[in-house]
C-alpha cells in the first residue's frame, strides 16, 4: 500500500507542476518576446512521440522546466527602435550583473543616444560596446549595421549559443548565460518596425492544463483509496 501513496504523490507533484507551468505561459500569451516555458514530462512524452513541432528548440535546465525558444510571430509597430530577429540568436545587452540575453528587442534611446531596454539595459555591438545613436539620420542595415549620419559606426550584435540548455532564465524576459559561451551569429539577419510576440499556443497550454487537472483528480482518488483501506485495516485489528 504504500507504493499506492508513492504513486499517487508523484502523480499529485508531476500534474501540479504542469498546471503551474501552462498557467504561467496562459499569463504571459500578450507579453512580447515571452519564451514558453514546459514540464520536462511533456518534453520527454514530445520527444518519444515526435509530435512536438519545433522540439529542436526545446532546452531543460536543472529544474524540470524546458523553455522553448521557437520564435514568435512578428507584430509591425512602425517604431523604428523596435528590432527582431530573424532566426535564431538574442540580442545581448549589459545589465548591473554583466551581459544577458534576449528575443524583446523594444528599444528606447537614452539621453546619451544609447539603445537600452525598458529597464535601461545597454543594447551591445559586436566587438563589445554599447550601440549608440549619434544623430537622427540613421538607418539600420539587415545585417544589423548602423548607418548613423552616412557612415557605418556599429554592428549589433546577435549572439547565439551551440548548448542553449545552459542559459537560465531570468526577469522581463532576460536569459542569463551562466557556463554557456556566446558566439555571434555568421548571418544576423534583424528587422525594423517589428517586435516578437509571445511563442505561447493558448489552445495547447489549455490542452495542458485540463488534462493535467484530470490526471490531479486521479492522484486524488488514488489517496482517497489509500485511507480507506488503511481505515479497513485498522478497523478489522481493533475488532480482533
Amino acid at each position: 500500500m504504500d507504493n499506492m501513496m508513492t504513486v499517487a504523490a508523484s502523480l499529485i507533484s508531476h500534474e501540479t507542476r504542469r498546471i503551474e507551468t501552462a498557467g504561467q505561459n496562459l499569463a504571459n500569451v500578450a507579453t512580447p518576446g515571452y519564451k514558453r516555458q514546459i514540464a520536462f514530462d511533456d518534453v520527454l512524452a514530445a520527444g518519444l512521440s515526435g509530435t512536438v513541432p519545433g522540439s529542436a528548440a526545446l532546452t531543460r535546465p536543472p529544474t524540470g522546466i524546458a523553455t522553448d525558444f521557437s520564435a514568435g510571430k512578428l507584430v509591425h509597430t512602425g517604431n523604428p527602435l523596435d528590432l527582431s530577429i530573424g532566426g535564431t540568436g538574442f540580442f545581448e545587452v549589459m545589465t548591473a550583473d554583466g551581459p544577458a540575453y534576449t528575443r524583446l528587442g523594444a528599444f528606447q534611446r537614452d539621453a546619451d543616444g544609447r539603445l537600452v531596454t525598458s529597464q535601461g539595459w545597454a543594447l551591445q555591438a559586436a566587438g563589445g560596446g554599447d550601440v549608440v545613436l549619434r544623430s537622427n539620420n540613421w538607418q539600420l542595415a539587415s545585417d544589423g549595421t548602423l548607418i548613423d549620419d552616412g557612415s557605418p559606426s556599429a554592428v549589433i550584435r546577435v549572439a547565439t549559443f551551440v548548448d542553449p540548455t545552459q542559459l537560465r532564465r531570468g526577469a522581463d524576459g532576460l536569459f542569463h548565460a551562466a557556463d554557456a559561451q556566446a558566439i555571434d551569429s555568421e548571418q544576423p539577419h534583424i528587422t525594423q518596425g517589428f517586435i516578437e510576440s509571445s511563442n505561447v499556443s493558448v489552445g495547447n497550454d489549455m490542452m495542458q492544463m485540463m488534462d493535467a487537472m484530470r490526471r490531479v483528480e486521479s492522484g486524488q482518488k488514488l489517496v482517497h483509496a489509500y485511507d480507506d483501506m488503511v481505515g479497513t485495516v485498522l478497523q478489522r485489528l481493533g475488532d480482533m
